[in-house]
Order: C-alpha cells, then sequence, then structure tokens
C-alpha cells in the first residue's frame, strides 16, 4: 500500500498541531469520566474523512463539538454492538463466580467453570482477531456516509475484505503496534501519555481513510 508513511508525519504538517494536541489532551481527560470518549471518537472520523477526501491538512479545527460528539457518539454504538457477543460470553463467567462462592457443590462447579473458560476461550480469542483485521473497514464504512448501517453491513466488510485483504491486515497489524507504543507515554505521565495516544489514533485514522482509498472503486470520498 502506498504512502503508508505519510500517516505517522501528517499531523506535523499542520502548523496549529501543537494547540490542537493540546486541546486533544483536555478532551483526553474527560475521557477519564466518559463525556469525552464520542467526542475524541468523532474528531477521529474527521480525520478519516479528510484523508478519503485526498485533503492535505488531516487535522479538523476543534470547533462544532456538538457534531464530533454525535458523529462519535454513533461509532461507539456501532462498536458496541459488534462487542455484543463478548457481553454474551462474559455473563456466565460473572455468574459462575457469584455461583462457586454459594454453591456447596464447588468442586462440581469448579469443573464446569474450567471447561466454560476454556470454551470461552476458544471463541473469544478467534472473535477478536476478526475483530481487529476488519475494523479498519468498520471505520472507513462508517465515516464514508456515517450511517451505521454501512459499518454494520458485515457481507460488504468481508467483499472489502476480501477485495484488499494485504493492505488490510498491514493496516490492522501497524494499527495495534501503534496503539500497543502509545502505553509508552505512561513514564512521561500526564503529558507524555496525552500525546502518545492522540497521536497513536490519529495515524490510525489516517490509516484507516488511507485504506479506503485503495479500493479501487473508491475514487476518494465526495
Amino acid at each position: 500500500m502506498k504512502d503508508i508513511g505519510k500517516a505517522f508525519g501528517a499531523p506535523f504538517k499542520d502548523p496549529n498541531w501543537v494547540s490542537k494536541f493540546v486541546i486533544a489532551a483536555l478532551f483526553l481527560l474527560l475521557c477519564l469520566v466518559g463525556i469525552g470518549i464520542p467526542i475524541i471518537v468523532g474528531y477521529l472520523i474527521q480525520v478519516t474523512q479528510r484523508v478519503m477526501r485526498r485533503e492535505e491538512q488531516v487535522l479538523p479545527q476543534w470547533n462544532d463539538i456538538g457534531i464530533k460528539f454525535v458523529t462519535g457518539f454513533k461509532f461507539c454504538i456501532v462498536y458496541l454492538v459488534y462487542l455484543i457477543p463478548v457481553f454474551i460470553l462474559i455473563i456466565p463467567v460473572i455468574a459462575l463466580a457469584i455461583v462457586s462462592d454459594m454453591a456447596d457443590a464447588q468442586d462440581m462447579v469448579a469443573v464446569f467453570s474450567v471447561v466454560y473458560m476454556f470454551a470461552f476461550t476458544l471463541l473469544i480469542i478467534p472473535y477478536s482477531l476478526i475483530l481487529t483485521a476488519v475494523g479498519p473497514i468498520i471505520a472507513y464504512r462508517y465515516a464514508r456516509r456515517e450511517k451505521m448501517s454501512d459499518a454494520w453491513d458485515i457481507a460488504q466488510v468481508f467483499r472489502d475484505f476480501k477485495s484488499n485483504w494485504q493492505n488490510t491486515l498491514v493496516v490492522a497489524l501497524i494499527v495495534v503496534g501503534i496503539e500497543s507504543f502509545a502505553a509508552v507515554g505512561v513514564v512521561f505521565f500526564f503529558i507524555g501519555i496525552f500525546f502518545t495516544i492522540f497521536y497513536a489514533y490519529l495515524v490510525s485514522a489516517y490509516l484507516h481513510g488511507l485504506l479506503y482509498l485503495e479500493l479501487p472503486e473508491s475514487g476518494g470520498l465526495t
């Protein structure tokens, strides 16, 4: 895939990137109480959209917070729906933990818990890997028209994956790597963690848009 390297330098091409990072840090602080999450997510969706439109300046202004909130909130709902199978599988784990403390036949419950946890692992790991692999496609499909139904169109998601699977896997691996590396910011306490996390998310959002442009029929977002 072309221009992957641009994703790492694009945020710093904006002449106002320092002030935009500082404002992002404030909203990341609000993420600790949940309020900032939809706003940050909405901002990142706008970054993806700018890449899809082939714009040079990919960092939006920090205005229209309400629009960012709605855009981000809808995408959060998209991902929560994809996580429903995980939530369903976790419920028995919680129930078993409660029952094991209350039941008389704790040995039997313990055996059942081990069996279920083994089955849980066999199911959750493949599902998590698949969701990670198609995550960039889900992101750009939502960003294209901001319709949740587009992101939930599983058949089309996998058609996009089939037609562009190599680039999709490359992007997914880079996203996992760069977002994992963001934890290094913890070493530098608050300033470092906010800088590295936001930067990692920006690179990921850029790559999502870049992946969309690799589709033969994309033609860029208009």
